[in-house]
């Protein structure tokens, strides 16, 4: 079995990082509290051993804490930390004073950890060996003998039982919770790929009908002026001439808009000079451009019209000197970087402009999250703005 299904299904790496971080400084905010406790009055505490322990203890909760923030927190990670917890306060707790110690009350921890990280099955028997080291240390320590010490073993054995239940019933919850999003993240995928191939062949149908009808009845007009007019054509024949010919223009930049062919005929390093190149026009700007790509993608269209989407704003509103289009890709994924030294703005703006209506990036960052990809806006005032663009290979 893959050591992934430790983990509750749907939960996503960094989701899982997140809660790990969580629990490790709550791990570490523990220790104080539990070094504390023994300044209280127990049965038979081994003192010396006890802060010997806690700081063993505290340099495991320092390292554990580092690794969830420099290193890939795996299922293996997790179950090694929940083990390692009830190890370290089931010592904790023996050299304290046994089951009177206050330090018992760390066991608490570990079901409740555990609810965020593992499914109820696993939970389950995390709190069922949290329920299980705790009797242990109990009846090994000195202070079993005490009077009560039986019923008041009983009873925190019951608390633990209860917290562990709740604590797989939490977990359940969460499962399903997880994966009914997971469901729903995956419908709106199928949603937004639906209505992306339904927008590009609509696209395509219509830049075909531009280039197969318009644009060649132009062409047969400006043909027929030509015969008409003869070898000193009249002037009113020329500016006919002129407007076709600034006609046919723009309906031909309009169909590279609509499907630009040079995408399927040369690929996606020609497509974007292409594209970058004309922006430089319209925009005004310098453009530098480094291409190293030599492969195909099924994303490509996607990061064709995000990178338009970019140019489009460099050229309308950055008003930028130069910008620069990068594109490499890696064994794992395809990397788009547009970045100009224009005038940038405020990250905070961006909900107000799209409320606004200026919705082309954040339809672009939909487009790409729909394929698993990531889209990272860096701005400010002042700094130009930066669109790195990630899709998988």
């Amino acid at each position: 079995m893959s050591r992934v299904t430790a983990i509750a299904p749907g939960r996503e790496p960094e989701a899982a990082a997140e809660a790990e971080r969580t629990i490790a400084w709550l791990r570490l905010a523990l220790i104080p509290l539990i070094a504390g406790a023994q300044s209280l009055p127990h049965p038979n505490p081994e003192d010396t051993a006890f802060y010997v322990a806690v700081g063993v203890v505290t340099a495991y909760g320092i390292a554990a804490l580092a690794w969830t923030y420099t290193r890939p927190v795996t299922p293996r990670f997790m179950l090694g930390a929940t083990v390692l917890d009830v190890a370290a306060i089931t010592a904790l707790v023996a050299l304290s004073g046994g089951a009177f110690s206050q330090a018992r009350l760390a066991y608490f921890l570990v079901p409740v950890a555990v609810a965020f990280r593992f499914t109820p099955a696993l939970t389950a028997a995390a709190s069922g060996a949290t329920v299980a080291a705790y009797v242990t240390q109990s009846l090994l320590h000195p202070a079993r003998h005490q009077s009560g010490a039986g019923r008041f073993i009983v009873v925190q054995v019951g608390f633990l039982a209860w917290l562990g239940l709740a604590a797989v019933l939490l977990s359940a919850l969460l499962e399903r919770r997880t994966t009914r999003l997971s469901e729903l993240a995956a419908a709106r995928r199928r949603l937004i790929t639906d209505a992306l191939t339904a927008e590009e062949r609509e696209r395509r149908s219509l830049a075909e009908g531009l280039h197969d009808h318009a644009i060649q009845n132009l062409l047969s007009a400006r043909h027929d002026l030509a015969e008409a007019g003869g070898a000193s054509p009249h002037v009113a024949l020329e500016r006919a001439d002129d407007a076709l010919a600034k006609t046919i223009g723009e309906l031909r930049e309009a169909v590279f808009e609509l499907h630009p062919y040079v995408l399927e005929q040369a690929g996606l390093p020609t497509a974007l000079r292409a594209l970058a190149q004309r922006a430089a026009r319209h925009g005004d700007f310098r453009v530098e451009l480094d291409l190293r790509y030599e492969r195909r993608n099924p994303h490509e269209s996607l990061l064709l019209i995000a990178a338009r989407e970019a140019l489009a704003n460099a050229t309308q509103h950055a008003r930028a000197t130069k910008v620069s289009v990068s594109l490499a890709a890696s064994e794992n994924e395809v990397r788009l970087e547009i970045r100009d030294d224009g005038d940038g703005f405020d990250l905070r703006d961006l909900p107000k402009r799209i409320a606004e209506g200026h919705i082309g990036l954040q339809s672009q960052r939909e487009r790409i999250e729909s394929v698993r990809g990531t889209v990272d806006i860096d701005s400010a005032p002042g700094r130009g703005t930066t669109v790195s663009i990630r899709v998988p290979a």
